[in-house]
């Protein structure tokens, strides 16, 4: 498999979870097999009032905008923080079309690095679409403030912050300790707790390897020794152990899967997403486990389709559920410029 593949598998990976789980986020796995049958729903959905498109969440649109604020701090030399503050604020725009401060006004225009590198954010009409964005972001973000690790405004720790890590890692393939650095200081910009920014590291710094060539387990082994060196982080280390314990049982997985959590906290879709990875070893297997059950469908689906896919490839994804992706130009162009940056 090429490098570029990877990149691919992983952005398309995490973009079909996302719309396969975002059918069924509110839902949980009783109402879910009352309407799909007793297997749970399989395949991912097109919406018909949508130009028959799968739609994707909230969960993608702030993956495209982490890949964006990263290029755009490299293009102009900027701190990687500053070029993901000012991308989040264009989302923020989207959902919300207000600005906050007026000299964000020229943020939301097509910016030089948009044009040397073909592609337009803000031109992308899918991206206006409200899908559930979460609120502690929108707050956040409202604020004004470029909120650091070191002075935060909330103690949050919701899963939108670790949905959107993984553009840092591909950005970042093959560095993950810098990876886990800037994965803290993306998920800083909207979240105030450990439990947040540290999965978002935590993820990075996996993708970062995967990317790189290396197989989950030593990917995952990797990122959590990079954790275990960190102050705050044992109560996060103890959430992945307990997930990987429970992966290595032969216990139902509906059961195991409700003893780790829901997945509306960061810690727990990033435990849900290892325990399903390390019970199936198949992106689809993964992602269909992730997605049908009582918590985030579309967060933990969009996890596991990101490390899968940057661990398998573009191959690993059914034709029938990338077909009619929302957004599907952007997403592989986006992955084709962040490959394209660690070549040059």
């Amino acid at each position: 498999m090429d490098g570029l593949d990877r990149f691919m598998g992983c952005m398309l990976g995490g973009a079909v979870g996302d719309a396969l789980g975002f059918v069924i986020e509110f839902d949980d796995l009783k109402t879910i097999h009352k309407k799909y049958g007793p297997y749970g729903l399989r395949t991912v959905l097109k919406s018909a009032k949508n130009g028959n498109k799968s739609l994707i969440s909230d969960d993608t649109q702030l993956a495209l905008f982490t890949a964006d604020g990263l290029l755009w701090a490299d293009h102009d030399g900027l701190e990687p923080a500053e070029g993901l503050y000012r991308s989040y604020m264009r989302w923020y725009y989207t959902q919300t079309e207000r600005i906050i401060r007026p000299e964000q006004e020229k943020w939301m225009t097509r910016q030089d690095h948009e044009i040397d590198l073909d592609y337009d954010m803000m031109g992308e009409e899918a991206l206006f679409a409200r899908r559930a964005p979460g609120k502690t972001c929108l707050t956040a973000l409202a604020s004004g403030q470029k909120l650091t690790r070191q002075e935060p405004q909330n103690k949050s720790c919701g899963s939108s912050t670790v949905m959107r890590a993984a553009p840092i890692g591909l950005f970042y393939q093959g560095d993950p300790e810098k990876a886990f650095t800037v994965g803290c200081q993306a998920a800083s910009l909207t979240h105030g707790s450990p439990e947040a920014y540290l999965s978002t590291a935590t993820l990075s710094a996996m993708i970062s390897m995967l990317a790189a060539g290396k197989e989950p387990g030593a990917a995952l082994g990797g990122a959590l020794h990079i954790l275990q060196a960190d102050p705050e982080g044992t109560p996060l280390m103890k959430t992945i152990l307990r997930a990987i314990d429970e992966a290595v049982t032969d216990r139902n997985p509906v059961r195991s899967m409700k003893k780790i959590g829901l997945g509306k906290k960061a810690d727990e879709a990033l435990a849900l997403s290892v325990y399903c990875i390390l019970k199936t070893g198949k992106l689809k297997d993964a992602v269909l486990m992730a997605c049908n059950q009582d918590g985030d469908s579309d967060t933990c689906g969009a996890i596991c389709g990101n490390i899968m896919g940057a661990q398998e490839g573009t191959k690993a994804i059914p034709k029938s559920w990338s077909g009619h992706l929302e957004c599907d130009g952007l997403i592989r162009k986006l992955a084709q410029c962040l490959y394209d940056h660690r070549r040059s």
